[in-house]
C-alpha cells in the first residue's frame, strides 16, 4: 500500500463514478447519505451540501458501460469525514431506517460506518470521537439527533483508495506529474490537515482495474479546483516533461490520464 497526498488542490476535490442506474444512486446518496442534489446536467448528477458550491460527487450514467458487480475495480473505496459524531449517528440513522445493509462499523482511532452504495461503490465515513469514546453500535446510534437530514458544510472527501496493477507507475505518475508526495503507510500518522486528500493505491492482479473506464462502471474522474498559479505550474510541468494532456482554449480546464486510465481534471477557481 502507497499513500500519497496533494495539500495546495485538495479543499474541492470531487470524484467521478460512471453508473448503470443514476435515478437510484442519487436517491441513496440523497436520502441516505445526506448529500444535496446541486444540478443535473444532461447524464451527469452532481452532488454537493446545501450550504456551498463544492461538487462532491458526479454520478454520470453510462447504462452501455459494462457493469461488474462485485469485482474488483479501479476504485477500491473512498472516505468522507463529517464534522462530529452526531452527524455520523444520523447517517447511521439514516441508514437503519431505510433498512440499507451497512458492511462494517468501528471505534478504534475514529468512528466509522463502512457502506456499499447500490452499485457496489464501498464508502467509508468517519468521524472524530474527541471526548465521546463510543465502543458499539448502540451507543452511536444513541446520540443520533434524528432531525438532520443533510450533510454538514465541513464535510471533506479525505481519501481515494484506488486498486492498481503497477503501483510504481501510479506512484510516478502522481509524484513526478502531478506533484503529489509520498506519505506514510500508516493510517493513525496522516496529515493533520484536514484539508488533505489522501491517495492510497493497493496493488491487484485483476487486470480488469486496467480496463478504459469509459468501458466499465465506477470510478471514472478525480476532480480538483485550484488556482490560476496551480493550474499554470502543473500545465508547464507536464510540457516540460513531455506528458500528453488537454487544456482548453481559455485556460480553464486542464485533463490529463494516469497509467491506471483514470482522468485526473485541474478547473481554475473561480473567484467571483
Amino acid at each position: 500500500m502507497s499513500v500519497l497526498t496533494l495539500a495546495d488542490a485538495a479543499k474541492q476535490a470531487t470524484i467521478a463514478i460512471r453508473v448503470k442506474d443514476r435515478d437510484k444512486m442519487i436517491a441513496f446518496y440523497k436520502d441516505t447519505i445526506g448529500f444535496a442534489l446541486k444540478r443535473e446536467e444532461n447524464t451527469l448528477a452532481i452532488m454537493g451540501v446545501k450550504e456551498n458550491d463544492r461538487q462532491y460527487l458526479w454520478l454520470e450514467e453510462s447504462p452501455r458501460a459494462a457493469e461488474h458487480f462485485g469485482e474488483v475495480k479501479k476504485l477500491k473505496q473512498y472516505t468522507i469525514a463529517v464534522s462530529n459524531v452526531e452527524e455520523l449517528s444520523d447517517i447511521y440513522y439514516r441508514l437503519k431506517q431505510a433498512s440499507y445493509p451497512v458492511v462494517q462499523t468501528s471505534y478504534d482511532d475514529k468512528a466509522r460506518i463502512l457502506v456499499d452504495d447500490p452499485e457496489g461503490n464501498r464508502l467509508e465515513i468517519i468521524a472524530d470521537m474527541n471526548e465521546k469514546q463510543l465502543e458499539n453500535d448502540k451507543q452511536l446510534l444513541a446520540l443520533a439527533t434524528k432531525k438532520a437530514t443533510k450533510l454538514s458544510q465541513d464535510t471533506l472527501l479525505q481519501q481515494i483508495q484506488i486498486n492498481v496493477t503497477t503501483p510504481e507507475k501510479e506512484i510516478d505518475f502522481l509524484q513526478n506529474n502531478l506533484g503529489f508526495y509520498l506519505g506514510n503507510n500508516n493510517s493513525a500518522t496522516r496529515s493533520a490537515k484536514n484539508s488533505d486528500l489522501e491517495i492510497v493505491l493497493e496493488k491487484t492482479d485483476n487486470q480488469l482495474v486496467d480496463a478504459e473506464s469509459a468501458e466499465v462502471l465506477g470510478l471514472e474522474i478525480v476532480r480538483f479546483v485550484v488556482t490560476s498559479d496551480v493550474l499554470e505550474g502543473i500545465q508547464k510541468h507536464l510540457a516540460k516533461i513531455g506528458r500528453d494532456f488537454y487544456i482548453d482554449k481559455k485556460q480553464t480546464i486542464l485533463t490529463v490520464y494516469d497509467p491506471a486510465g483514470i482522468e485526473w481534471w485541474f478547473v481554475l477557481k473561480n473567484d467571483k
